[in-house]
């Protein structure tokens, strides 16, 4: 007979961006930026497709640490212990560069000033716009 601790409860976790797997392992809670809010899982979740916004989304690992990152919109899945999460971008807080996000958001504020007027240059800048200061807000978190 086993005297060793009972295992903790998991869930699988998958995280996905158009060009690839940018996590795929197991967590003990997974915080994800729903539309409604922030939301919680954790293992034995009832079924759920919920939609994402831009922001910090966090791993709880089974060993008490923690994996953040910068996410942009998307869809989270949760069914049977397993959260997949699809978003357009997704980058780990300390892979961030802070001096590139301050650059790209510079670039987007420049490019929404030039747009006037013309809808689809205006909706690109803020895209562009809510993605840098999202990365900057995530890494300034972790400072």
């Amino acid at each position: 007979m086993s005297t060793s601790a009972p295992e903790k409860k998991r869930l699988g976790v998958q995280i996905l961006t158009p060009e690839g797997s940018v996590h795929d392992g197991v967590a003990a809670m997974v915080i994800a930026p729903s539309v409604g809010g922030e939301l919680g899982i954790l293992p034995r979740h009832v079924p759920l497709i919920v939609q994402l916004r831009a922001g910090e989304t966090r791993l709880k690992l089974l060993d008490e640490t923690e994996v953040v990152m910068a996410t942009t919109a998307g869809y989270m899945s949760v069914e049977d212990d397993r959260v997949l999460i699809m978003v357009e971008q997704a980058e780990l807080a300390g892979e961030i560069d802070r001096g590139r996000a301050e650059e790209a958001l510079q670039r987007a504020e420049d490019a929404l000033a030039a747009a006037a007027g013309d809808e689809v240059a205006t909706r690109s800048a803020e895209a562009d716009r809510k993605r840098a200061e999202n990365r900057l807000k995530v890494v300034d978190k972790q400072s």
